[in-house]
C-alpha cells in the first residue's frame, strides 16, 4: 500500500512567504479551495476561519499533507456548514474572480468588472473580452460556490479566447471541477424543462 502522504500530496500554489516565519499557500482539499497557512510556532493545533472569502487553515508547518487533509476536511465541512456559500454583493463576487484567476489561470486575464445580473435570464454568465467586464446570473446565487466558480472560471476564459474551441476548454480545464459543474447546470437546466416552466438560463456564453 502507497504511503497515506503519497496519496494526499498538496499540490501548492501562489506561495508567499510572510511575517513571523509563516508561509501561505492555496491548495485544494474536498474541492474547496483553501488558504493554507503554515507555521513553525504551531506545534499540534489546526484551525480555520472565513477570510476574505475564502477558508484559511493554520497548521503546523512539520504536519503530513494526509494530516491537513484529514483534519482539514473536518474543519472545511463545519464552516460550510454555517457560512452562506455564495458571494453577496458585486465586491465579492469581484474579489473571488480575481483569486479564481490567479489561483487557476496564472494571472494570465483579470477582470475590470464582474457584478451580478437579473438580466441573464438565458446565459449563466457573459463577458465583454474589450472591457473586461464581466456580468453573473443572479440565479446562481443559491448555487454551491464550486458552481459559481465554475461560471466564473468559463467567463475570465473568454477574456482570453472568444470562442469555445480547443484552446478555450484547455484554458478552462485549468478549474478542476469545470467538467462537474457543467454537468450540474445543464442538469438545473434538464430539470427545470421538464417542470411546468423554463426558469434557469440553459447555457454558458
Amino acid at each position: 500500500m502507497k504511503d497515506m502522504d503519497t496519496i494526499s500530496t498538496l499540490r501548492r500554489e501562489d506561495i508567499e512567504q510572510l511575517s513571523g516565519g509563516r508561509i501561505s499557500s492555496i491548495v485544494e482539499i474536498g474541492g474547496e479551495t483553501v488558504r493554507l497557512i503554515s507555521s513553525a510556532r504551531r506545534k499540534k493545533t489546526i484551525s480555520a476561519k472565513m477570510r476574505d472569502g475564502m477558508i484559511e487553515l493554520s497548521v503546523p508547518s512539520r504536519m503530513r499533507d494526509a494530516d491537513i487533509v484529514r483534519s482539514g476536511t473536518t474543519l472545511i465541512a463545519k464552516l460550510r456548514s454555517r457560512r452562506r456559500e455564495a458571494p453577496r454583493s458585486d465586491s465579492e463576487l469581484y474579489t473571488r474572480a480575481q483569486h479564481l484567476a490567479r489561483v487557476w489561470l496564472g494571472s494570465e486575464v483579470m477582470p475590470t468588472s464582474v457584478v451580478w445580473s437579473d438580466r441573464q435570464t438565458t446565459l449563466w454568465g457573459s463577458c465583454t473580452a474589450v472591457t473586461g467586464a464581466i456580468r453573473i446570473s443572479t440565479m446562481l446565487q443559491e448555487m454551491p460556490q464550486w458552481v459559481i466558480d465554475g461560471v466564473l472560471v468559463h467567463e475570465l476564459a473568454h477574456l482570453k479566447y472568444s470562442g469555445h474551441g480547443q484552446e478555450f476548454r484547455d484554458f478552462a480545464a485549468r478549474y478542476p471541477r469545470m467538467s462537474e459543474a457543467d454537468a450540474f447546470l445543464e442538469g438545473v437546466s434538464f430539470a427545470q424543462d421538464r417542470g411546468k416552466g423554463k426558469t434557469f438560463p440553459d447555457a454558458l456564453d
